[in-house]
């Protein structure tokens, strides 16, 4: 009897932002690293293929999702971010914004198939770079 497919999580955590020209632009977000592997651990305890990425630039990011678009996917795909952000957008490690529409745009029914009839599961966990740690 074959197993069935594990479900698949994809886990981006955040923590130390520069911009292009090596300045430290948001402070860092200490705790986020420990929190993202306990969760890691947590999903692959529940049979999750589990992918957890680290200091992701917007460009990385993006790039990420769209090879999610190409993997074998069971019952579920959970998708948890944790960086430095502001309403609708987040941030790469690079301090570039990434549109959440533009995440959900590109696992969309229209141009992901394979996730049509597979629920999608958004964790996201930001912090204004303006606010107080």
């Amino acid at each position: 009897m074959s197993q069935p497919r594990q479900s698949r999580a994809l886990v981006i955590v955040n923590t130390s932002f520069c911009s292009s020209d090596g300045d430290v632009v948001f402070g860092t977000r200490k705790g986020a690293e420990r929190e993202a592997e306990k969760l890691s651990r947590i999903l692959s305890r529940l049979n999750y293929t589990v992918k957890l990425m680290h200091n992701k630039t917007a460009k990385e990011i993006e790039d990420l999702y769209q090879q999610e678009r190409g993997c074998e996917h069971g019952q579920y795909f959970v998708s948890i971010i944790s960086s430095h952000g502001e309403e609708g957008v987040i941030f790469g490690c690079d301090a570039e914004p990434v549109k959440l529409t533009r995440i959900f745009q590109i696992l969309s029914s229209e141009k992901c198939p394979v996730l049509t009839k597979i629920p999608k599961i958004f964790f996201i966990q930001e912090r204004s770079p303006g606010s107080p740690l």
